[in-house]
């Protein structure tokens, strides 16, 4: 029944060419540098670039995934967001590309990692990028959309959910809560590792546990080596084993008791997509075993259309998966280190649709 319900809702492999696009000579592309100041006094900055050609252009951000990405949103030595970008301003698009706060050119002075800002920070920090991107002097106003991959996925959902834009792009979108992400992409992990059926679900119990600690309040001492040592046991490990001890645990499991994952793991998508009115694509890979169409495409739908959304698309791309990367055409098991192009179905797919909200 659920595959019959994915050729229902979506045609795979969807290629879309480009003619009847305007396209640019690069030597007409404006590039300017940008800064803005977040809620909590951060410095960002970024660049907005588009064709000299014409006024009024339809104008996007991009927005990152989940690290320490840059503008560029640089994966295994390809800049996946400059390839982005420079097939839409090609397109006749304006795009905006900002570095994530501690990273590139944004506030050097402030110490970020994973750790020390959540999901909505980051979204806060769009939505101002988006107010300065709005008032651009080359850009039509009720034109600006996002394109969001993976946590910017969820980024765009929320802000959709808000109507701060016009339209958006979900590429590897979550559509359900941060915890049963982290619990499908953890089992994922343990099946590779070739761990037995009874023992991965009894590591996937504890994780549940541990990770519905996190949401709620992870500072607890007590409450945290104790989910620690039935991690631990439920590995295989003895009562009695020495190796169980605050320390080993620490090592195994500290990285998660933070800001970031509290926040991840409490945000439910459906809380957002349930209210998103604006036209809508979203885009799986059918490889992508970070953010999978079995968990995710089918909560999608049944939170747009709950919505009642009229205005909204949902592609599988075959032969994709979470980056939509390709080295010669093709997929790569493992990423071809700074030698990879972003894959001309998702290109394609992503001019289309804007070409198409200019219609409307």
């Amino acid at each position: 029944m659920k595959n019959i319900l994915f050729v229902m809702l979506i045609i795979i492999s969807i290629v879309i060419t480009n003619k009847g696009f305007t396209q640019y000579n690069h030597e007409e592309i404006i590039s300017e540098d940008f800064t803005i100041t977040s809620k909590d006094r951060i410095e960002l900055a970024g660049v907005i670039e588009y064709p000299s050609a014409k006024d009024n252009l339809p104008a996007v951000i991009l927005v990152w995934g989940n690290g320490p990405h840059t503008r560029d949103q640089e994966i295994s030595g390809t800049p996946m967001f400059k390839q982005i970008s420079d097939r839409l301003t090609n397109a006749g698009v304006m795009v905006m590309r900002m570095d994530k706060r501690g990273f590139g050119e944004s506030s050097v002075k402030y110490k970020s990692s994973e750790s020390n800002y959540t999901t909505l920070d980051l979204m806060d920090d769009i939505e101002i990028a988006i107010e300065l991107l709005k008032k651009h002097e080359k850009a039509d106003p009720s034109r600006v959309g996002i394109i969001g991959h993976s946590e910017g996925a969820m980024i765009a959902s929320i802000l959709a959910s808000k109507e701060k834009v016009n339209w958006i792009i979900l590429v590897a979108p979550p559509a359900v809560s941060g915890k049963e992400i982290a619990l499908e992409q953890s089992k994922y992990n343990r099946k590779k590792l070739g761990i037995d059926d009874s023992t991965s679900i009894n590591i996937g119990k504890v994780f549940e546990q541990y990770f519905d600690f996190i949401s709620k309040d992870y500072s607890d001492d007590s409450i945290y080596y104790s989910l620690g040592k039935k991690f631990l046991l439920a590995h295989g490990l003895e009562e009695n084993d020495e190796r169980i001890s605050p320390e080993f645990i620490d090592q195994l499991l500290d990285g998660f008791r933070n800001k970031w994952h509290q926040c991840f793991y409490a945000l439910d998508m459906r809380d957002y997509q349930t209210k998103i009115s604006i036209p809508t694509l979203a885009i799986f890979g059918d490889h992508d075993y970070q953010v999978t169409i079995e968990q995710n495409l089918l909560e999608l739908n049944n939170s747009l259309t709950k919505a009642g959304n009229k205005h909204y698309e949902i592609k599988i791309l075959s032969d994709s998966d979470h980056f939509f990367l390709t080295y010669n055409g093709d997929r790569l098991e493992k990423h071809k280190f700074g030698e990879m192009k972003v894959s001309e179905k998702l290109l394609d797919s992503i001019v289309y649709f804007i070409e198409g909200t200019r219609k409307k």
